[in-house]
């Protein structure tokens, strides 16, 4: 690897973690994926085929991965991105990569408390601009410090690991023996089951599980691909919902008339669209354990506060120090929030009798619930099932498929979001609250979470790997193998089908997941040195 391309995977690490060049929550779910961060590893490296089913494979392991409410469990960016590196210098197999990645996974995670912790600091520049009354400076303690101080967390650790640790990597590979790269790629094999297992945690339940076994016994039995297997449940989903009225709730959401129709009274159209724009990209810009999201949500709303307040030195600092308190929510359902503030804003600038109590109310009062709402349907259901959909080509090496996949979440994430935005701004909380009251999203996530157990079916079939190596000699002619005579003749994938709902059973007990990790890597060691499996 040569030092510019050991740079240049640095930078990826820390665009990643940044909110450039697809916003907040859309570098999370598209440059933060090894699936798409395994691609521009391999087009840093000259082989984009090998980092596209690299990256593909690693994010398996992820695939039910959730940050909510601050927490970072594991870093699946840096292990997506040094996994491939490694794979791609070392030539090791995507499943010997996993074993390399989760442990990095696991360690830069210390990049995300010390971001967090860090970002405090710059709590207090933007206090210093509020007592100001100089919005346009905000800017500076959302992004430009905090994206400063990140660059440097993430760049120099990353590339002195990409240039210096996977040339190490390398030569220590090379004087391993074949026997310890076998058991490296059974341990790889088996830990996909961990990440479908945390996806479960969120959909297999009431009638769901019916999908899941139904979408391994039609990959097991059928053989069918992931793309063909989720067209398919997707139209048994669409049928079953259809049939049973569940969908006539989307007449409620046809019913909220007017919402392109917004008039402005002292905002702009563009004013609004510039708040939205900043909220979706910057949201968590400065990050951090003491505000969370209260700096980010300051900046949000410096263009609505220029627009009213230009004129009212006194009135434009008593709306930044509203603003700048702790906030926390999900980007795209947080920006109903926006909306709403905004109009609230707009109504105290021509009457003058909204006071700080009402904006704090409805912002606490909202956040919890657009949280839960938002991360259940976006991390929980549809990030995971858009990439299930699709790492099954990627993992094939189609270097288009994650390519299709970011385009694809960015235009339904931030439809979505801008969709939210116009309705509140019109509509307000009662419209926002009816929505959530109604069963929307609800019977969204239900419908989801159908077709997501029948892809996660279709997922252990096709990519968690455990079979037995145990051998009988009956004659001697014939052998008698517990594999193929036994579990296979049972059922096709029958002991990755154990293994993942194993996996399932120990998180849902409440074990931590690095603690069954470290159990499925002591039974791929000493099963793999025992020549069991």
């Amino acid at each position: 690897m040569t030092v510019l391309q050991a740079i240049l995977i640095a930078i990826l690490y820390y665009l990643a973690n940044s909110p450039w060049p697809f916003g907040g929550l859309g570098n999370y779910a598209i440059l933060y994926r090894p699936m798409v961060s395994g691609l521009v590893v391999g087009i840093i490296l000259g082989d984009p085929v090998t980092g596209t089913i690299v990256g593909s494979t690693i994010n398996l392991m992820y695939i039910g991965f959730i940050s909510a409410g601050g927490s970072m469990p594991a870093d699946m960016s840096l292990a997506g991105i040094l996994g491939t590196a490694v794979a791609i210098t070392s030539g090791i197999d995507a499943e010997a990569a996993v074993a390399f990645a989760v442990p990095l996974g696991l360690l830069g995670a210390l990049v995300w408390v010390g971001r967090l912790t860090l970002d405090s600091f710059f709590v207090r520049v933007a206090d210093k601009y509020v007592e100001e009354g100089k919005p346009e400076k905000v800017w500076i303690a959302n992004i430009l410090l905090p994206q400063i101080l990140l660059f440097f967390m993430t760049t120099i650790p990353c590339f002195l690991a990409a240039y210096y640790g996977t040339a190490y990597v390398k030569g220590f590979i090379d004087s391993l023996s074949g026997k310890f790269l076998g058991i490296l790629s059974t341990v790889g094999g088996m830990l996909p089951a961990v990440g479908i297992g945390m996806m479960l945690l969120a959909i297999y339940k009431g009638r769901a599980r019916i999908f899941f076994f139904l979408g391994f016994f039609a990959s097991a039995y059928l053989g069918l691909g992931i793309l063909p297997l989720a067209l398919i449940f997707f139209c048994v989903t669409l049928l079953m919902m259809i049939s049973e009225g569940d969908l006539d709730v989307a007449k409620r959401v046809e019913s909220q008339e007017g919402v392109e129709a917004v008039t402005y009274k002292y905002l702009t159209k563009k004013d609004l669209r510039k708040s939205w724009w900043n909220w979706m990209y910057y949201f968590q810009s400065c990050y951090n354990y003491e505000r969370m999201q209260g700096v980010g949500f300051l900046h949000a709303m410096t263009y609505v506060i220029k627009r009213l307040y230009h004129d009212d030195p006194e009135q434009r600092k008593a709306a930044m120090r509203r603003h700048v308190q702790f906030f926390n929510t999900e980007n795209a359902t947080g920006s109903a929030v926006i909306g709403l503030v905004a109009a609230m804003e707009e109504q105290n600038k021509e009457s003058g009798n909204i006071g700080d109590e009402a904006f704090t109310s409805i912002k606490t009062g909202l956040m919890g619930p657009l949280a839960g709402v938002g991360d259940t349907l976006w991390q929980g259901v549809m990030i995971p099932l858009l990439i299930s959909i699709f790492v099954g080509l990627s993992k094939d090496g189609n270097v288009a498929m994650p390519i299709v996949y970011s385009i694809l979440f960015y235009i339904l994430y931030y439809g979505f979001g801008y969709w939210l935005l116009k309705l509140s701004y019109k509509k307000g909380s009662e419209a926002i609250l009816e929505m959530m009251e109604s069963g929307i999203f609800k019977k969204v996530v239900v419908g989801a979470g159908y077709l997501g157990c029948a892809v996660m079916g279709g997922l252990v079939s096709n990519f968690v790997n455990l079979s037995c190596k145990v051998e009988f000699q009956q004659t001697a002619e014939t052998v008698f193998s517990l594999q193929r005579d036994f579990f296979d003749a049972l059922l096709p994938g029958l002991l990755a089908l154990l293994l993942t709902l194993g996996c399932y059973k120990l998180l849902k007990k409440g074990w931590a997941t690095y603690w069954v990790l470290l159990l499925l890597v002591a039974i791929g060691v000493i099963g793999g040195l025992a020549g069991v499996i």
